[in-house]
C-alpha cells in the first residue's frame, strides 16, 4: 500500500499493535545525551568527595600490605577487598547514571515489554530489503546526525582551545596541583558544552523519530473502518442487537398495558398508559407509552382487557414527551391525571353499579 494512501491518524487499536510489537518512539542519542550530562553534573557534584574517598581507599591499601613473601591467596583477598571498597565509593555515580538511562527510556516509550523486535524473521536476511534501508530516509538521517555531532563537537573543541589558548599554554611552567586543576575545570567547560550541543542534536532526532512513527502508523480509511469493526463490532450486527432489544423492550411494556388504570390518547397519535399504586408510589407511574403504530398497539390492548381509554391530546403529548416509561409523572400534571382518574374510578363504580 503506498503511502500516498495512508491519510488517517491511526487508531488507539493500531497504536497499541504498534507498541506490542516494539515500533516505539525512541531516540538513543537522546538517552545517551543524558546519560554523559548527568554524568558530569554527579562528578562535578560529588567529584571531591568521591577523589577524597578514593585517595583514602588507596592509601589505606598500600599502607597495611602484608610484609614478608606474598601469597597468591593474600594477594587475591587484597585485591578483592579493593575492588569491593572501590565499588562502594563509586555505586552513587553509577547507580545515578543508571535512574538517568532508565528514566529517559521510560519517558520515551513508556513500559514496553516486547519480545518481538528479538525474533527471527526471514525478510531480514534478504539482502535486497537490507541494500533498500541503507539508502532509506532513516540511514540518510542517521548519516547527517553522525557528521552533524562530529562537526559541532569539533568546532566547539576548536573554539574552546582557540580562546583559551593562552591559559593552556602558560601551564607549562605552572606548579602540578595548579595545572591539575586548571585542567579539570578546562575539562569540565569543554564536556559540558559538548554534552549540551549533543543533546540539542538528540531532542532533534527524538522529534524525528516521532515524525517517522506517525508516518509509518497512518492508515488508508478502509483500515480505519476495518479496525472500528474490530474494536467495536460490525455495525450491522450492533443493529440487529439494538432492533432485538428494542423488540424485547416493546413486548415487556406491552405486557403492563392491561394492569393500567387508564390509558390517555390523542386519539390516535399519542397513547400513554398510567398506574397508580398508593401503597407503592405517590403519584401516578407511567407503564407504557407509544406513538403512530405502536399507540394503536397499546390502544387494542386496553380494549382487549377493559383498560378505560381517555382522549386528552394535550396531556396525552405532555406525558409522552417528559415521562419516561417506569417513571412517576410530575407535579405539575397532578391535577389534569387526578382529573382523569377520578372521572374513571367514578365510571367504574357506575358500571359496577348497573351491573349490581
Amino acid at each position: 500500500m503506498a503511502l500516498e494512501d495512508r491519510t488517517e491518524a491511526p487508531t488507539p487499536r493500531r497504536r497499541q499493535e504498534a507498541r506490542q510489537e516494539g515500533q516505539v518512539a525512541r531516540s538513543v542519542e537522546l538517552n545517551s545525551a543524558l546519560v554523559l550530562l548527568s554524568s558530569l553534573v554527579i562528578l562535578r557534584l560529588c567529584g571531591p568527595s568521591l577523589g577524597d574517598r578514593l585517595r583514602g581507599v588507596m592509601v589505606n591499601s598500600f599502607t597495611h600490605l602484608p610484609k614478608g613473601d606474598l601469597a597468591i591467596g593474600d594477594v587475591t583477598s587484597d585485591l578483592a577487598r579493593i575492588l569491593l571498597e572501590i565499588g562502594a565509593v563509586m555505586a552513587p555515580v553509577v547507580i545515578g547514571v543508571a535512574a538517568v538511562g532508565f528514566l529517559s527510556s521510560a519517558l520515551q516509550v513508556g513500559l514496553v515489554m516486547s519480545s518481538k523486535p528479538l525474533q527471527i524473521k526471514g525478510e531480514r536476511l534478504n539482502p535486497i530489503p537490507g541494500i533498500g534501508r541503507m539508502f532509506s530516509v532513516r540511514a540518510g538521517v542517521e548519516c547527517l546526525k553522525a557528521i552533524a555531532k562530529v562537526t559541532v563537537v569539533g568546532y566547539i573543541v576548536y573554539s574552546f582551545i582557540r580562546d583559551r589558548y593562552s591559559d593552556i599554554a602558560s601551564l607549562a611552567g605552572a606548579h602540578y596541583l595548579t595545572t591539575c586543576s586548571t585542567i579539570g575545570k578546562l575539562a569540565w567547560e569543554i564536556l559540558l558544552r559538548a554534552a549540551l550541543a549533543i543533546l540539542v542534536i538528540a531532542a532533534l532526532d527524538y522529534m524525528f523519530q516521532r515524525y517517522q512513527l506517525e508516518k509509518q502508523l497512518k492508515m488508508t480509511k478502509q483500515e480505519v473502518k476495518e479496525d472500528l469493526k474490530r474494536t467495536e463490532g460490525d455495525p450491522l450486527v450492533k443493529s440487529r442487537i439494538r432492533q432485538r432489544q428494542r423488540a424485547i423492550s416493546q413486548r415487556r411494556m406491552m405486557q403492563e398495558v392491561p394492569k393500567a388504570d387508564v390509558v390517555v390518547t390523542n386519539p390516535t397519535h399519542y397513547a400513554v398508559a398510567l398506574k397508580y399504586e398508593s401503597e407503592k408510589h405517590p403519584a401516578p407511574v407511567v407503564v407504557a407509552k407509544g406513538q403512530r403504530l405502536v399507540a394503536l398497539k397499546i390502544r387494542e390492548i386496553a380494549e382487549e382487557n377493559n383498560v378505560p381509554i381517555v382522549e386528552n391530546p394535550p396531556l396525552a403529548r405532555t406525558l409522552y414527551s417528559t415521562v419516561e416509561i417506569g417513571d412517576q409523572i410530575p407535579a405539575d400534571l397532578y391535577q389534569a391525571v387526578a382529573e382523569i382518574l377520578a372521572y374513571v374510578y367514578k365510571l367504574s363504580q357506575r358500571v359496577a353499579g348497573s351491573a349490581g
